[in-house]
């Protein structure tokens, strides 16, 4: 029996990582939450005196720029290995991809004073 596409493309992707990075391939891994990138991520935007709200501003942009490095993974993964994956594993990845990541980019910019305007919207590129 073939293996579900969602957990098939999970592993390869895990594979990949522990092939190229060792142990630090756990650090892509959804089920954990990489407080150290996190922290480096906050601590880059948080000024040295920051007020407590300003460090929990940079704490959930930190958030929404980290909880989706698995998804991020997959299409890393992907660019540099595209014949290690089914179509069927693809799809099941760009689904996965588009159901989480979106609103977390949005989230993170937005919490960063960006602009989340839709640029494509009037170029036809949609």
């Amino acid at each position: 029996m073939n293996k579900d596409p969602y957990e098939s493309v999970r592993e390869k992707v895990e594979a990949l990582f522990t092939e190229l990075a060792g142990d630090r391939a756990r650090r892509l891994n959804a089920g954990t939450f990489p407080a150290g990138i996190t922290s480096a991520i906050s601590g880059a935007l948080a000024d040295p005196a920051a007020t407590d709200e300003q460090i929990l501003h940079a704490d959930q942009i930190a958030f929404h720029l980290t909880d989706w490095s698995a998804d991020a993974a997959f299409l890393v993964a992907l660019h540099l290995f595209p014949e290690r994956f089914t179509s069927e594993e693809i799809q099941a990845a760009v689904g996965m991809f588009l159901v989480h990541v979106p609103a977390h980019v949005l989230a993170a910019a937005r919490l960063a004073g960006s602009s989340t305007e839709d640029i494509f919207r009037d170029s036809g590129a949609e």
